[in-house]
């Protein structure tokens, strides 16, 4: 094969494992390499801060199933991808970060901007490895490229400045379709589940992001064991409204569904590791469905674990499973409580006030479209979405178990680009809106049209409301107060300052918007009614 330089033996690979966006922002040491991702059908999507690029890249992934790839300046742009790879660690989300690193010669020394950038990621990523020679190129980033896609996670190449420029031997790139195929549980274990499940006399289900796929499934699994279904914040807008549907499971969400898991006797967890420390499960029989060997018994040990795809391994239990029922009172129970607590909810809303949060958020719901993909960023309001939001069909991205604040920014600009065709809104607050508003500018420039809605209580809430309940002074919970909608048409995008009365008005007046829409809502700040899960 022709002699390429290692920019371009890189921009190449990339291209042929079919990436189709590189996050990132521009820096000395990557400069060569941004150029050549011009020559290819591979987009470099500019972004204002490389925290906001490694987060686009872990929600492209988490969203599409597909590589999310993030590029950064060596020292200070690699250390600011800290959270959006343990965004990507945390939610098995695959991701190839590459970085630029001081020339080669200076490698161990103290030049400036120099770190050792392995140790720096290694806490972060599956995998870091920094490129030795111009001639290891292919095998190397190969490598990672095959760890991130097989072991689903991040992983990282640092590539020295004066490397870019070096002549490499690239080998040609075939197509590895084998790294995605998923495992799967014999036919004879999945039949020995379907005895196991006999056994129990009051199931409840735990529906997990891995279970997006197969909502339909999960209702007739429900169906036919009489059992409750409760699920975590990634599958609040796609679970539909049914008489086992107990609702969300964590803080802000269904107090039924706690109680329905601490009286169960059997736990069908499916696609889920989140598991409440608070809730006991030594009283109880697990049978796990996870694709991830090591997720089965992830947060609550399992008794019984199938591997594979959920939806996959759920078409082959239900085949066997007509017969099975169980006590007609466990399943009336389950119903009464899930109609209580829609019942509560409904209550909770008719007395709170106007600029109550749960108006918003079931404003959004009743106005939301059924493509839509919603942003949640990390605070208060993640609290009043998980309680009030009801779906139809919603795709919810999440920072799940790192919970990093703005990450909303990013993965909406990233959904924008995956699906042109969707609705994309960004929920956030105040606090996690001003750490990188820049975003929005990047948002403007690439004239995505997002909604912005931004829940502004003009506090860390979650932290001022902490800082109450346990009687101390609240110190650095307080926010000034920013006319962010003049910050939104500074930038170019449609800025609004409103009260939730005034919502509905806004969401249909923009929802065919061409730019940007920032939403300025003005909320209280409200604790949440519930003790925490």
């Amino acid at each position: 094969m022709e002699q390429k330089t290692v920019a371009q033996g890189l921009a190449d690979l990339l291209s042929g494992w079919g990436v189709k966006f590189v996050f990132g922002t521009a820096g000395d040491t990557i400069l060569h390499f941004l150029s050549c991702l011009s020559q290819h059908p591979v987009r470099f999507i500019q972004m204002r801060n490389e925290e906001s690029a490694a987060y686009a890249a872990s929600a492209y992934a988490k969203l599409t199933g597909e590589l999310g790839v993030v590029a950064a300046d060596g020292g200070p742009g690699t250390g600011r991808l800290v959270n959006g790879l343990a965004d990507a660690l945390n939610d098995g989300a695959p991701v190839f970060a590459v970085t630029g690193q001081v020339e080669s010669l200076y490698l161990g020394t103290d030049h400036k901007q120099y770190i050792n950038q392995q140790l720096l990621l290694r806490s972060v990523t599956i995998r870091s490895e920094n490129l030795g020679s111009p001639q290891s190129l292919t095998a190397a980033a190969a490598q990672l490229l095959r760890t991130a896609v097989s072991q689903g996670g991040p992983v990282h190449l640092s590539v020295p400045k004066d490397f870019w420029q070096q002549p490499t031997d690239p080998a040609p790139v075939k197509n590895e379709p084998f790294l995605t195929q998923k495992p799967r549980a014999e036919q004879t274990v999945i039949s020995q589940a379907v005895e196991w499940l006999r056994n129990a006399r009051r199931p409840m289900i735990l529906a997990g992001r891995g279970a997006s796929r197969a909502v339909t499934e999960v209702l007739t699994l429900a169906d036919k064991l009489g059992a409750g279904v409760v699920y975590t914040l990634p599958m609040v807008g796609i679970m539909p409204d049914h008489p086992l549907v107990v609702r969300g499971l964590g803080e802000g969400g269904s107090e039924a569904a706690a109680e329905l898991l601490r009286e169960c006797d059997c736990l069908v967890r499916l696609g889920a590791t989140y598991w409440p420390s608070s809730l006991t499960s030594d009283d109880k029989k697990v049978l796990s469905v996870d694709t991830c060997p090591g997720n089965i018994s992830r947060g609550i040990p399992a008794d019984f674990g199938l591997v594979g795809d959920v939806r996959t391994v759920l078409a082959y239990l239900l085949t066997g499973m007509e017969e099975i029922g169980t006590d007609g009172s466990w399943t009336r129970h389950v119903q009464d409580e899930a109609s209580a607590w829609q019942r509560r909810l409904e209550q909770e809303l008719a007395e709170a006030s106007s600029d109550h949060p749960s108006r918003a958020v079931r404003t959004l719901a009743e106005h939301a479209e059924e493509n839509a993909v919603i942003c949640l960023d990390v605070g208060e309001h993640v609290l009043w979405f998980s309680r009030f939001f009801q779906g139809r069909g919603q795709r919810v991205l999440v920072s799940g178990r790192w919970r990093g604040m703005g990450f909303s920014l990013g993965a909406s600009i990233a959904a924008k680009l995956a699906d042109p065709k969707a609705h994309v809104i960004a929920i956030v607050g105040d606090g996690g809106f001003s750490m990188l508003m820049g975003e929005f500018s990047s948002a403007v420039e690439m004239q995505l049209p997002i909604i912005f809605l931004l829940m502004n209580n003009r506090s860390y809430a979650m932290e001022a409301n902490a800082a109450a309940s346990a009687g101390i002074q609240p110190v650095g919970v307080f926010l000034r107060d920013i006319r962010f909608d003049e910050v939104a048409r500074a930038c170019g995008g449609i800025g609004h300052r409103i009260s939730p009365a005034e919502l509905p008005d806004v969401l249909e007046r923009e929802k065919h918007a061409t730019r940007p829409v920032l939403i300025d809502l003005q909320v209280a700040p409200v604790p949440m009614p519930t003790a925490k899960l």
